[in-house]
């Protein structure tokens, strides 16, 4: 690829970084939207760039070579393609997704993960074929790690025991393509200085643009611990999954993070333990294994099933005029005038899998709902009548009143505490297998990088 292509592509991918942050608050501020917005609007443009300047590499190299056959050999350009076309294929398949069950502002829905493994790929095949490889390192880090972009925007949506998990196996993802593809001393440390930068800018932007703001990934620090001189390469890996949970344990303690160090204990322990394991004389694969299992596993014992708090939105009723005040001690209000019978209205407050309901008054069609939550974090409350719901995001730990208009609706997807309908399980089976394979193509590209 030539220069000037990869440098639009990584500028094309750090547009897309920042409207995906954008998008994150913009959903949780003002509330789900058309596909029109101007945080999809640059999203779905800055992909449509990466992705003309791939095909253009993709007919230059098939012009140059007189054969589709040899394009097939170039790993990079193939990872790149493949990863464009995913993405692209990621909107449509959102699109449907949200005809069929609903709006919802879940990351992990099947098409929003799609797009993040096919962006992911993209950037990885253009780094294969680009000089600017730190810059573009810290791009596919920054892609990696909008996997827990929920947890630290403070909206998470499932058990904030996966947070850790989640972030280390994104983290070592990005760090195997870094060893491999960033030329050059301390190649990790250089990458997560540059994604940090970048990070302080979007915070800057979204701050000026009146968004909320995401937690500084303080965590991602310890990464770097992955350069220093050590023995063997799954000891590399180890340590940086050890600095990161270190990182991001002293992070939450100080109050600098979204995530409380409860969440983060079971796997920081483990992880620990493993890092020891690692520097003994252990086959690389089992001490690999090892290091993989634990961070998978360590969450789950003892954790409460994670569910997401979004069943999804679906038709529109009217739209209601809401008040959300919190008392900044956990005690949050959520009133509004609710066209029809009110004597069945609830409030409930969900956060990272977890659902409180308090108590309602009616006066005439005004309801006035109330709930206690654990201080401190931000919790979606919903106004419920005996069909349809609206809701606030409220901060438990900040007193304060807000005042918006949102859409009452009727609740899309599966009622509270029903199992998935068969064609939204198939359907996530096939999309998230569509981005694993996709993901496969990058980690075949790690392993035999093209030459510049």
């Amino acid at each position: 690829m030539m220069r000037h292509g990869a440098i639009v592509v990584f500028a094309a991918g750090f547009g897309s970084l920042f409207a995906t942050y954008w998008d994150d608050a913009w959903h949780t501020d003002i509330g789900r939207d058309d596909a029109f917005i101007a945080p999809h609007l640059l999203l779905y443009g800055a992909v449509a760039l990466a992705g003309l300047v791939v095909a253009a590499w993709g007919l230059v190299a098939m012009w140059r070579a007189r054969s589709v056959f040899a394009l097939l050999r170039n790993s990079a350009l193939t990872t790149a393609a493949a990863g464009g076309a995913v993405t692209l294929a990621a909107g449509v398949a959102d699109a449907w997704w949200h005809a069929e069950f609903g709006r919802d502002a879940v990351l992990w829905s099947p098409p929003h993960m799609l797009a993040v493994f096919g962006s992911t790929a993209l950037i990885v095949g253009v780094l294969g074929e680009s000089r600017l490889r730190t810059v573009g390192g810290a791009l596919v880090l920054g892609s990696a790690l909008i996997s827990v972009l929920e947890f630290e925007t403070g909206v998470p949506q499932f058990s904030e025991t996966l947070y850790l998990p989640v972030l280390l196996l994104s983290a070592l993802f990005a760090t195997a393509v870094i060893r491999r593809l960033v030329p050059g001393r301390h190649p990790v440390a250089r990458v997560v200085g540059v994604y940090l930068v970048a990070r302080v800018l979007i915070t800057v932007v979204l701050m000026v643009l009146g968004r909320s703001t995401p937690d500084l990934p303080l965590a991602i620090v310890g990464l770097a611990a992955a350069d220093l001189p050590w023995r063997r390469s799954v000891t590399a890996y180890a340590a940086g999954a050890a600095g990161v949970s270190v990182t991001a344990v002293l992070s939450s303690a100080l109050g600098l993070t979204s995530v409380p160090v409860s969440g983060l204990l079971p796997t920081a322990a483990a992880v620990a333990v493993l890092f020891l394991l690692s520097l003994a004389r252990l086959p690389r694969m089992a001490a690999a294994a090892l290091v993989l299992g634990a961070i998978t596993l360590a969450p789950l014992q003892g954790a409460d099933r994670a569910e997401a708090h979004d069943p999804g939105q679906g038709e529109p009723v009217a739209k209601v005029t809401l008040t959300g005040t919190s008392d900044g001690r956990g005690t949050l209000t959520l009133a509004a005038d609710l066209p029809g019978d009110c004597s069945a209205c609830a409030i409930v407050a969900r956060r990272a899998g977890s659902t409180l309901t308090g108590t309602v008054t009616v006066s005439g069609t005004r309801a006035t709902g109330t709930v206690r939550v654990p201080p401190g974090g931000i919790w979606f409350a919903y106004l419920q009548t005996r069909t349809a719901e609206t809701w606030l995001p409220l901060d438990s730990g900040s007193a304060g009143t807000v005042t918006r208009v949102r859409e009452l609706y009727l609740p899309a997807g599966r009622a509270e505490g029903a199992g998935l309908p068969p064609l939204e399980v198939a359907a996530g089976i096939l999309l998230y297998a569509a981005g694993f394979a996709v993901l496969a193509l990058a980690i075949r590209q790690v392993r035999r990088p093209a030459t510049v």
